[in-house]
């Protein structure tokens, strides 16, 4: 239905009522609600008071099918295909500590920024911080997606190298190894990474939207 050219009441009582009313009787919404002065609702309710009341009551009932019928999808249909599915697939089923799942998601936010949203559509070159930003997100990516992971596959080969399958049966220690002091501080420098990496997460975190 065509809306009314208004957007107070002031100028919609100046209307001649063919601009106001459809069949001599049905009141048409304005374009636009202003705020403050005389509310809509009161002129209409004052006016038209069964038409309103039918008019209210219809759309509260329409607000809360609809409210009801999201509520239906996300407990029903959303489960079996929920949204955010890369934060539900970094979250195992089992046991996982906390300090691992903070990391894990934080990093996962990261790539899922870089490799699914719009990012395209955000002027990262509209000022010196935006600019930045852009920069420190690009570089917690290549950390999250390429860095981390090549690291603790270094790590994992390093373990292998060092302890054996018999020397793991007989307690074998190898703190005095070269290999194992090589492998400590990598382990040393790739905690002290993740630990910057997600400190600028958390630094940057409102920008990590579009």
């Amino acid at each position: 239905m065509k809306t009314a050219n208004v957007t107070n009441v002031t100028q919609y009582k100046q209307l001649p009522k063919s601009e106001r009313e459809v069949f001599g009787f049905w009141y048409r919404l304005p374009k636009l609600y202003e705020w403050g002065g005389e509310r809509f609702e009161d002129y209409w309710k004052k006016h038209y008071p069964i038409q309103f009341r039918i008019r209210d009551g219809v759309e509260t009932l329409l607000i809360s099918i609809s409210v009801y019928k999201d509520k239906l999808i996300e407990n029903t249909w959303r489960r079996i295909f929920p949204k955010n599915s890369w934060a539900r697939n970094i979250i195992p089923h089992t046991y996982s500590d906390k300090p691992e799942l903070i990391q894990d998601f934080l990093f996962a936010c990261i790539i899922d920024f870089v490799d699914n949203e719009p990012v395209e559509y955000t002027d990262w070159e509209s000022s010196k911080e935006h600019k930045q930003t852009w920069e420190t997100i690009n570089e917690l990516y290549k950390f999250a997606k390429y860095t981390l992971p090549a690291r603790r596959k270094r790590l994992d080969e390093m373990l292998s190298e060092l302890y054996d399958e018999e020397s793991l049966m007989e307690f074998v220690d190898k703190s005095t190894d070269p290999k194992y002091e090589e492998m400590s501080a990598l382990e040393k420098q790739t905690d002290k990474e993740i630990q910057q990496n997600l400190l600028q997460i958390v630094k940057i975190r409102e920008y990590l939207w579009t």
